[in-house]
């Protein structure tokens, strides 16, 4: 486990003066004194199961860290180092920029025409029958 009963001991008393504060002005105060010794035991409780969830993470990274270190290291320099320089361009980078921007500029000048969009136009029917609504109405409140 992490840390001491100390620190159990700060939020317990934390949570049961902060449940205490919130409800004295809704609740009888033995009713409120109650549940701040509710509040105190529960988060008592529960900060020794915190306490041991970081303490079993931490064992573990520890592990993890020992065996890696107790593992013979190679003597091969790969993955040793970080080479963040970009390379210099020279005359041929150049060209091929230079021919990649020109063929672009040229296809969208002859492919890409502008054409508005043209949706399909609704049609409404204005003269229907009544008798054909009142007996699809009926259908579909049998339905």
């Amino acid at each position: 486990m992490i840390g001491t009963m100390r620190i159990n001991l700060i939020v317990a008393t934390v949570a049961g003066i902060f449940t205490f504060a919130l409800s004295i002005g809704n609740n009888l105060l033995l009713s409120t004194c109650l549940k701040s010794v509710y509040s105190f035991l529960i988060l008592f409780v529960l900060s020794f199961g915190f306490r041991w969830v970081l303490g079993l993470m931490i064992g573990a990274e520890h592990a993890a860290v020992g065996t890696a270190q107790s593992l013979p290291a190679e003597d091969s320099p790969v993955g040793q180092s970080l080479d963040l320089t970009t390379p210099d361009l020279d005359d041929e980078t150049r060209q091929m920029m230079k021919a990649n921007l020109g063929d672009n500029n040229v296809s969208t000048g002859t492919d890409m025409q502008f054409s508005p969009l043209n949706p399909p136009k609704l049609v409404t029917k204005n003269n229907l029958d009544p008798e054909q609504l009142a007996g699809a109405l009926r259908r579909m409140s049998e339905d």
